[in-house]
């Protein structure tokens, strides 16, 4: 038997729903002592609710591109405080074992399933200190409408998970996957996870989930501690916030002139946002050595005379993640490309790009899946495969004085281009290209984000000779449009030489905008100038954009 445990000890749940199913027969089977699990539960303490919490995105791990999402164990019913933090609860886990596995193998093994994925309890501060403060990401805490038999059923559940070993995939079963089943399991009737195939998205499952369960409350916002500093950098003049990066680095003293001549609160909060810059950038190998630096800058924070916090704390998003648009999108419309007109199907599973509602997500990212367009040329009666987008992700992480993130982007997959013919004219050849680069984003204001990146290409097609080419390349774009907006607009502009293997090079100027016509239906106008094998082209389009 598992862990040498009596049947009734080892699978509590199952024993519990078999003892349920046998009405009073269940009562005449004998019960025996289970101090394992009975030592797990005192552990544990009072469980009197359940909440899905939601970290967003991490776009610098790839393997957190989506968001996760882990189950609370709420010691306490909710409260009438809006702020009420259960940091000491514990939180069910699913994750994979990666090791120390990075590049193409992390990406093979987190695909094919060769990575071991369990449940673990942990204690909620220390999610919270991984997710919101190392990871930088804000948690969503959603208290989900489970009774107390319920809560028991799960609670025997995941006894039973400890130390199973399931096969972890990235997209489909995976975090959010799994937790699907503990609410099964909770709420028999429920099937959430017959909902997922092929994909499992973090956002979506907490949508089915709300669906199905309900909430006892509104969801709560954790804000990280990079959201945190940023809201109080905001309240500080732009040479205040240069000075707060000097005074956590050391390179100024707290007691320093130009720190002593400043106003008493926004002296007080200049400090204070030293020390959260410091308490951010600290790990646990270096936490002995800013120790003094930290004790530092809170007495200077003291010696001010000004109490509470003299700036407001960070603002909470408009759109909370289960209330932003589904990740499915169909797009359909006409246009002109060149001298040919086409009709255009185009739709993807998920997830989100540039010009989609930006409400509920991570702003300046997009990860485009399985973008599938279709084209049909009325004049020749022919039905095209426009392009095939396996995989396109962008993130655009604004730089300021504080954070000086490297934004970057990678893409692949196939697309219909304009050659020429030899007998003269152009006409349509297959490319699979795979680009990618690193670059800079910054903010233009509330509502606008300026990007430059240097790339490189590489692609593959017949009409190449030989049939590849290889080049760098470079591109610029401003984004304009804020979360409540309704007009977005994209400008971009692209140029890469290929000069390996077939050399050519291609430019491109675009203009892309969408008005959001219902929280679920937008109208997109597309008007973009390219030249690729020394010929140029105008292509426009207006399309019909539906999200479900």
């Amino acid at each position: 038997m598992r862990l040498g445990l009596h049947p009734q000890c080892a699978f509590p749940a199952r024993f519990a729903w078999l003892a349920a199913a046998l009405e009073t027969a269940g009562d005449a089977i004998p019960r025996v002592p289970c101090p394992a699990l009975d030592a797990w539960r005192a552990d544990l303490g009072p469980v009197a609710g359940v909440s899905l919490i939601f970290p967003e995105a991490y776009m610098n791990n790839p393997a957190s591109m989506f968001g996760h999402t882990l189950l609370r164990l709420d010691r306490a019913p909710p409260d009438a405080h809006e702020d009420r933090r259960d940091l000491l609860a514990y939180a069910v886990n699913f994750a994979a074992d990666t090791g120390d596995d990075g590049g193409a193998l992390f990406a093979v093994k987190g695909l094919t399933g060769l990575y071991p994925g369990t449940f673990s309890l942990w204690p909620y501060y220390a999610k919270v200190q991984q997710y919101g403060d190392w990871e930088r990401r804000d948690i969503w805490e959603y208290r989900l409408a489970l009774t107390p038999g319920e809560i028991e059923r799960l609670l025997l559940y995941v006894f039973e998970l400890r130390q199973v070993r399931f096969d972890y995939f990235f997209f489909d079963e995976n975090c959010s996957y799994q937790l699907l089943g503990l609410l099964e399991v909770a709420r028999p009737g429920l099937a959430l996870r017959d909902r997922f195939h092929g994909w499992a998205i973090p956002a979506d499952t907490v949508r089915a989930v709300l669906a199905e369960t309900g909430l006892t409350a509104e969801p709560t916002w954790r804000p990280s501690a990079a959201t945190r500093i940023a809201a109080r950098a905001r309240a500080l003049p732009s040479g205040a916030r240069r000075l707060a990066r000097e005074l956590a680095s050391g390179a100024r003293p707290p007691g320093d002139p130009a720190v002593a001549a400043l106003p008493a609160d926004e002296r007080a909060s200049l400090l204070l946002l030293a020390y959260d810059l410091l308490r951010l950038d600290a790990r646990a190998e270096t936490a002995a050595a800013d120790g003094p630096r930290s004790l530092a800058l809170l007495r200077a924070r003291r010696a001010t005379g000004v109490r509470g916090d003299p700036v407001p704390g960070a603002r909470r998003p408009r759109v909370s993640p289960d209330a932003g648009h589904p990740p499915a999108r169909v797009r359909v419309g006409a246009g002109v490309r060149g001298e040919r007109a086409f009709v255009e199907l185009r739709a993807r599973p998920a997830f989100h790009d540039l010009l989609d509602p930006p409400g509920g997500y991570l702003p300046g990212a997009e990860i485009d899946f399985l973008d599938v367009a279709l084209r049909y040329h009325p004049a020749h009666g022919d039905l095209d495969l426009h392009a095939l987008t396996l995989l396109e992700i962008v993130s655009l992480a604004p730089r300021d004085g504080l954070f000086r993130p490297v934004s970057w982007r990678v893409r692949t997959g196939l697309t219909s281009r304009l050659v020429p013919r030899s007998g003269g004219g152009q006409g349509d050849a297959w490319f699979w290209d795979l680009a990618g680069g690193a670059g800079l984003a910054a903010p233009l204001g509330e509502r606008a984000l300026a990007y430059a990146f240097a790339e490189a290409q590489a692609e593959s097609s017949p009409h190449l000779s030989p049939a590849f080419a290889i080049g760098p390349g470079a591109s610029l774009g401003l984004l304009f449009g804020g979360a409540g907006d309704r007009w977005r607009a994209h400008l971009r502009a692209r140029a890469v030489h290929l000069a390996l293997g077939d050399p050519h090079s291609a430019f491109t100027l675009a203009l892309e905008q969408s008005v959001r016509l219902a929280p679920r239906v937008a109208l997109e106008l597309h008007v973009a100038g390219e030249r690729d094998f020394g010929r140029s082209w105008l292509e426009t389009g207006l399309f019909l954009r539906r999200w479900f």
